[in-house]
């Protein structure tokens, strides 16, 4: 640690009981011994003396303290115990802590290196901030953004995160100056709302991407289809991304992602359209199906642009978007310039294999600098000594630069992605999300009768039932309903009757009744057993609605595609509530499945609108209600007007 620090232009104070000079720094015997302030301790002790060093630290005044050791949470109960030990410790005395179990962090243009990796020291100072839970990855990161010569404003290691979290960190580097773009890696999140809020204030300020592990954790602690829906990555990157964050799957993409974002930025936009210019087909074939299958629009080029184009290139080449010049000529710049100039033109992406002799991008990009007003992503690709020194002047020249048509377009879909993050934000933030209706508190769960009820008090539609407790009284209830009918198994505690055969639909004659009830009678139950006769629900389009009240993000809501199958379609969009209307409407266009409400094949229209509604309301219900842990509404039949709740769960906490 003092050899990472060594170049550290203020004072440096090694304490050892047991040494007098370390790397020709005078030790002292104690943090007493030093006589003066300390902004900053640094602890490689074992976890055992952490407790009493970090007193003695806040008696001499320290504010922050940063611990190296491990043998804390991360070894259980026993090491647990000393980690609570700290942070009391660090709290009597107002002391910010970092770790324990982390490698550091590092402030290059501060000359600070708390990183027990002496090569920390050698990053340059630059645009880009890293924060990651893991301190290997944190290294790692380092590592790819400096390899490939761009420069770090600080990158933090978290540890276990006992104080100084993912959340501080994001809110520190929002307001750094000196960071452009904020990279974050992250695994597990026990304050996800907190996060959640700490990105959304951050991406107002500059773009956030986030590299999450953890796609094959699905959560124990569901109950539900809905629990088992969101799971925990699902919802982790639903809440990201509904922040405003650019979710990308790899380290890699996550250091292009923030190269790019780090030098540009577009506006706010709902759909930004990309115009390709290649030199060759295909790499401008690999870049433009991989922005098209990521619902990225190349917009066809207005007919002038195309007649313009025309008069540069040979006739047998692509004009309309991409552009295939057949091979970089004198031209080329003339047809980026055209293209720069077609309204329908967010984002220019070109690429070219490295050929100077034909054409000089750093050459290229002087020229029409300042005669584009579209951001400009370069793509290349050739042996990496011939190409780097080319990259370098661009990206002095604040030209991103990509080698391989692949991580062009990956860069490109996180410019693309981080305008639609704020298009939505802006919208969002331009409806207020509606006061809740208040039903009153929740003592238990309610079997499904009574929470029908309670969908009644929000104006959410659900069939007119009876609940029976008698073969007699089923009987009156199906005269008086009407056929046909359903008959349901009510009995506590039983979530999914379909699969122990107590719901019986269309029920149409006394003798189908009663043959329905002789089957549910037969059903073991752990409590008191009713019957739920109810009146079948016009034909429609099943889809789930869902909502949880999560240990880490709060109350969030779940839409898709529903029915017994919505677990294997696993169609679903997630929000963190309370929501707008324009979000709920988001969520559904969102599924892979919004194009059923369309008119699909010549069938029905279904009423997106009152799907939109009732996702707002189960929204307001499940903030209001924090008894409530898990709810499910599944199926509701949406109708060409209006929706029915054919079965609803709730559960408690």
């Amino acid at each position: 640690m003092l050899s990472a620090l060594h170049h550290f232009p203020g004072e440096l104070y090694p304490i050892n009981p047991r040494a007098h000079e370390i790397l020709g720094f005078k030790v002292y015997q104690s943090l007493a011994a030093v006589g003066k302030a300390i902004d900053l301790v640094i602890l490689t002790i074992p976890a055992k003396g952490c407790a009493r060093v970090l007193a003695e630290a806040g008696e001499n005044g320290a504010g922050a303290a940063l611990i190296i050791s491990g043998g804390f949470g991360e070894t259980g109960r026993e090491g647990k115990a000393v980690q609570d030990e700290i942070l009391s410790v660090c709290r009597k005395y107002g002391i910010r802590l970092l770790g324990p179990n982390t490698a550091g962090f590092g402030n290059p243009k501060a000359g600070v290196s708390a990183n027990f990796t002496p090569w920390i020291g050698q990053l340059k100072p630059g645009p880009i901030g890293v924060v990651s839970q893991s301190g290997a990855m944190n290294l790692i990161l380092a590592s790819l953004i400096h390899s490939r010569r761009l420069g770090i404003s600080v990158a933090t290691g978290i540890g276990n995160g006992v104080d100084v979290g993912v959340a501080d960190v994001v809110e520190y580097l929002a307001d750094d100056r000196e960071t452009k773009v904020i990279a974050v890696y992250l695994e597990g999140v026990e304050e996800g709302r907190r996060l959640y809020e700490a990105v959304g204030r951050a991406t107002e300020k500059k773009p956030v991407v986030v590299f999450p592990v953890g796609q094959a954790d699905v959560g124990e602690f569901a109950a539900s289809h809905t629990g088992n829906l969101m799971g925990s990555f699902p919802l982790k990157k639903a809440a990201l991304v509904q922040a405003g964050a650019v979710v990308v799957s790899s380290g890699d993409d996550l250091v292009d992602a923030a190269n790019l974002l780090s030098k540009v930025r577009l506006q706010a936009h709902r759909d930004p359209g990309v115009g390709l210019l290649t030199g060759q087909a295909g790499p401008g074939m690999v870049i433009a199906d991989y922005l098209r299958s990521h619902s990225i629009r190349l917009p066809e080029l207005a007919p002038s642009t195309v007649a313009r184009i025309g008069k540069l290139i040979p006739p047998m080449t692509f004009m309309k978007n991409p552009v295939d010049t057949g091979r970089p000529g004198p031209t080329f710049r003339d047809v980026l310039l055209a293209m720069a100039e077609d309204p329908g033109i967010d984002v220019l992406v070109t690429f070219a294999i490295h050929e100077p002799a034909v054409i000089d991008p750093v050459v290229l990009f002087a020229e029409i600098k300042g005669k584009i007003r579209q951001p400009l992503v370069f793509g290349t690709a050739g042996f990496p000594e011939d190409v780097l020194p080319t990259q370098k002047e661009l990206s002095a020249n604040n030209i991103p630069s990509f080698i391989s048509p692949d991580r062009t377009a990956r860069a490109t879909r996180a410019l693309i992605e981080d305008a639609r993050a704020a298009y939505r934000r802006k919208r969002g933030g331009e409806e207020q999300p509606r006061d809740p209706v208040s039903i009153g508190p929740m003592e238990k769960a309610p079997d499904e009768a009574a929470a029908k009820s309670i969908l009644d008090k929000l104006e959410i539609h659900t069939p007119s039932r009876v609940v029976c407790g008698s073969h007699s009284e089923a009987k009156k209830a199906f005269l008086a309903l009407g056929v046909p009918c359903a008959l349901k198994i009510l009995a506590p505690g039983l979530l999914h009757k379909t699969e122990v055969g107590g719901v019986h639909l269309n029920i149409r004659t006394e003798k189908q009744l009663l043959s329905a009830l002789a089957e549910i009678d037969k059903i073991e139950t752990a409590g008191e057993k009713q019957y739920l006769l109810e009146e079948m629900a016009a034909d429609g389009l099943e889809i789930i609605i869902g909502a949880r009240n999560d240990p880490s993000f709060g109350p969030t809501v779940l839409v898709g595609l529903g029915g017994t199958e919505a677990e294997a379609l696993n169609d679903v969009a997630i929000r963190l509530a309370p929501l707008s209307l324009f979000d709920a409407r988001e969520m559904i266009a969102e599924l892979k499945s919004s194009v059923l409400f369309d008119g699909w094949r010549g069938g029905p229209l279904y009423d997106r609108e009152e799907l939109a509604e009732t996702v707002v309301k189960i929204g307001g219900l499940i903030r209001s209600h924090p008894e409530i842990r898990e709810m499910d509404l599944n199926p509701v039949r949406v109708h060409e007007k209006g929706l029915t709740v054919l079965d609803v769960a709730i559960i408690c906490a």
